[in-house]
């Protein structure tokens, strides 16, 4: 992961994951998440660092090793926040120890 992301913020009672390929095994983000349960989405105030390159905010997440499509990007209501909706089944996620 060579990029840091310019609009990363600390969240309180976080802990960070890897986010890889579900491919080719590729590590993508690492990636705050707060609180319990699975990752259904990624907001990209909380991505850490990244191997793909957040600052133009491309419209989908690709891989940038096998090139699948992994999240898109979509504009919340509520919150009016920015994130990525990833696609079930074609990521992993594991905890850092």
């Amino acid at each position: 992961m060579i990029y840091k992301n310019p609009y990363c913020r600390t969240v309180r009672r976080s802990h960070l994951i890897i986010v890889s390929c579900g491919h080719c095994k590729t590590d993508l983000a690492l990636y705050q998440k707060a609180g319990r349960g699975r990752l259904l989405r990624m907001y990209i105030d909380r991505i850490v660092k990244g191997a793909v390159d957040l600052r133009n905010k491309p419209g989908i997440l690709v891989c940038p090793q096998c090139h699948h499509q992994l999240a898109t990007k979509v504009t919340l209501r509520r919150k009016r926040t920015e994130a990525y909706i990833l696609i079930r089944g074609v990521f992993n996620a594991r905890e850092v120890d």
